[in-house]
C-alpha cells in the first residue's frame, strides 16, 4: 500500500471516528422519559429540544462548508466539537427548559451542522473511484453513534443520572473528535488515485462540471433534489420519531413497552446499515435508480405497516423503513455529487440537506394535526409515491462527455 493509499483510509478513519461522535447526539429519546419525570415537564415541551436542533444542522452544515474552504476540514470540525460538548455540559447543568433548549438545541444542533458534512465531502475528493461507497460509510459513522450509545445511555441515566449523562456524553464528544479531526487531510485539487481513470462512454470521458452552490441554486434540478429529498426525509424522521408509539398503539401492533424499544433498537441498526449499503449500490447500478428502487420500496411498506399486527411483522416493516431511511442518506451526498460535481459538494450537499430540517417540521406537523396513524401512513405513501415519479424524470444537468 502506496502512502497516498494509507493517507486516503486515514481520512476515512479520521471521518468515521467525528461521525460517531456527532452521531451520539441521536440517542436524543433516551433522555426524554428522564428529563420529564425529574423536572415534571410535559413531552410536547421537552421533544421541542430535538426539533431546534434539527433545524439548525442544514442550516449550519452551509455556513461550516464555507468555514472549510478556508480553514480546512480538521479546523472545521474543531468548531463543531467545542459547540456540541459546550452544548452538552450546559445540559448537564440544566434546570430549566431555556437552558436545555439552548445547550442541546442551539448549541448541539450548530455542533452537529459543522461536524456532519466535514467527512463526507472530505473523503469523497480523496475516493472519486468509490465516491457511493465511501459516503456511505462515513454517514454510516454517525448512525452507528447511537446505535452503540443508545442502549448504554438509559444504563448511565439510571445508575448516574440524567444530567450526569450529558457530561459523559461531552467527554466523548471532544475526546473522539479531538482524535479524528486530525485525520482528515484534505485531498490535491484534481487529485486521482494512481491507476485509476474516469469512466469513459463511447472511449470518451465523462465529466461532471462543478457546479458553485450560487449556480446549483438556479438549476430546476437542485429544487427536483431538494424536494425529492424532503419526502424521504418525512418518511424516516417520522417512522424514527413514532416508532416505539405506534408499536404500542392498541389499534395496530399494540406491543409493550419492552418490546417497543427492541424495536427502536432494530431501527437504529437497520438505519445505519441503508447508510453503507445503498452508497455501495450507488457505485454499481447508479445513483439515482438506487433512489427509485429506495422510494418504491417505502412506499410499498408504508402501504403494508397498518396491517403488520405481529411482533415479528412490525418489526421487519419498521426495520425496512429504517433501512430505507438510512439508504437515502447514504445515497444522496452521491447524488448530488453526480448532478453538480465534487469541487463544492460540501457546500451543495447542505443546501440539499435543508430538506431534513424541513422534513422534521412538517413529520412533526402531520402527527399533531392527523391523529390517526393509518391515515398518516397513507399520506406518506403518497409523497413516496410522487419521489417515485420525480426520480424516474429528474434529469442530470452536470454530465458530459469529454472532447
Amino acid at each position: 500500500m502506496t502512502d497516498t493509499q494509507y493517507s486516503r483510509w486515514r481520512v476515512v478513519i479520521g471521518g468515521i471516528i467525528c461521525q460517531f461522535c456527532a452521531g451520539i447526539f441521536y440517542s436524543w429519546s433516551t433522555y426524554v422519559n428522564p428529563l420529564i419525570e425529574k423536572f415534571g415537564w410535559t413531552k410536547n415541551s421537552v421533544q421541542w429540544t430535538f426539533s431546534i436542533a434539527a433545524l439548525l444542522i442544514p442550516i449550519c452544515m452551509i455556513f461550516a462548508s464555507k468555514v472549510m474552504v478556508k480553514k480546512g476540514p480538521t479546523f472545521t470540525a474543531l468548531i463543531g466539537a467545542v459547540s456540541l460538548t459546550l452544548g452538552l455540559v450546559i445540559s448537564g447543568f440544566t434546570k430549566s427548559l431555556i437552558l436545555l433548549y439552548f445547550g442541546y438545541g442551539i448549541l448541539g444542533g450548530i455542533g452537529v451542522g459543522f461536524i456532519y458534512g466535514v467527512p463526507i465531502g472530505t473523503c469523497a475528493k480523496w475516493f472519486p473511484d468509490k465516491k457511493g461507497l465511501i459516503t456511505g460509510l462515513t454517514v454510516a459513522g454517525f448512525g452507528l453513534g447511537s446505535v452503540v450509545f443508545g442502549p448504554i445511555a438509559p444504563n448511565l441515566i439510571k445508575s448516574l443520572g440524567v444530567n450526569e449523562t450529558f457530561f459523559i456524553q461531552a467527554a466523548i464528544t471532544i475526546v473522539g473528535v479531538l482524535i479524528g479531526a486530525p485525520m482528515m487531510k484534505p485531498a490535491p485539487d484534481g487529485y486521482k488515485p494512481t491507476g485509476w481513470e474516469p469512466p469513459k462512454v463511447d472511449g470518451k470521458a465523462i465529466t461532471v462540471r462543478d457546479y458553485t452552490s450560487s449556480e446549483m441554486l438556479r438549476t430546476k434540478q437542485y429544487w427536483f433534489l431538494l424536494i425529492m429529498y424532503l419526502f424521504a426525509n418525512i418518511a424516516g424522521l417520522f417512522a424514527i420519531s413514532n416508532a416505539s408509539p405506534i408499536a404500542q398503539d392498541q389499534s395496530l401492533a399494540n406491543l409493550t413497552a419492552i418490546q417497543a424499544g427492541a424495536i427502536v433498537s432494530v431501527l437504529s441498526i437497520f438505519n445505519t446499515f441503508g447508510r453503507f449499503l445503498s452508497g455501495a449500490a450507488s457505485d454499481k447500478f447508479g445513483a439515482r435508480r438506487v433512489v427509485t428502487i429506495i422510494y418504491i420500496l417505502d412506499l410499498i411498506l408504508f402501504l403494508l405497516l397498518g396491517y403488520l399486527k405481529t411482533y415479528a411483522l412490525f418489526a421487519i416493516g419498521i426495520a425496512g423503513i429504517a433501512l430505507c431511511f438510512g439508504a437515502m442518506m447514504g445515497v444522496y451526498p452521491s447524488l448530488v455529487m453526480s448532478y453538480f460535481g465534487t469541487k463544492h459538494s460540501s457546500s451543495n450537499y447542505a443546501f440539499v440537506f435543508l430538506a431534513y430540517g424541513f422534513g422534521s417540521l412538517i413529520a412533526t406537523g402531520i402527527t399533531a394535526v392527523v391523529s390517526e396513524y393509518t391515515t398518516v401512513f397513507i399520506i406518506i405513501a403518497v409523497t413516496c409515491a410522487i419521489g417515485v415519479v420525480m426520480s424516474l424524470i429528474s434529469k442530470n444537468p452536470a454530465v458530459s462527455k469529454a472532447k
